[in-house]
């Protein structure tokens, strides 16, 4: 398991999501940059959503639920280079059959996320990184709603965003 550190080197984008520059993870939000991140939805054979509580030591959104897999892309990192290192940095997946969704951008506090969403099928058990991540948890999408509107658990925003493309993805495919 790969700790996951705020001195990566990630590229800053435009609005076009073209890399204009690059700029430490921690300076991102500092330095008002657009960035890219990829998402990784995994599903059981039953098509529950696996979830990750964020451990308390986070410096965003420590304690909220978010998606199965999320991080940024290295510097010159393709998007589904970066899926898959992170799918197995997270949970300890070697091999895992990517499929994208597509692609999202979304407003996070003074920047522009670019976001590509994979899913990927998976069982478990998962090896992760539990100064990163409290908890792993499957549960069906409906449930995940739940929880969200009654507000019995707090979820990411971005997790809320990716959920509700993924979602609509599904209607119009």
């Amino acid at each position: 398991m790969t700790t996951v550190s705020e001195d990566m080197v990630i590229d800053a984008v435009d609005e076009t999501d073209a890399a204009v520059s690059q700029i430490s993870r921690r300076d991102v939000f500092k330095e008002h940059a657009n960035f890219r991140v990829v998402h990784i939805l995994v599903f059981n054979s039953k098509g529950e959503l696996l979830l990750q509580r964020l451990a308390s030591t986070r410096s965003r959104h420590a304690g909220y639920w978010g998606s199965s897999v999320a991080g940024y892309l290295h510097s010159h990192e393709q998007y589904d280079e970066a899926a898959r290192r992170r799918v197995f940095e997270e949970l300890g997946v070697i091999e895992a059959r990517l499929d994208l969704v597509g692609k999202k951008v979304m407003d996070d506090d003074v920047s522009k996320k670019f976001i590509e969403v994979f899913t990927t099928v998976q069982e478990g058990p998962f090896q992760y990184d539990r100064s990163h991540i409290d908890i792993v948890e499957f549960m069906a999408i409906p449930a995940i709603r739940a929880l969200a509107q009654s507000g019995a658990r707090k979820f990411t925003p971005t997790f809320i965003h990716v959920l509700d493309f993924y979602e609509t993805q599904l209607k119009s495919a």
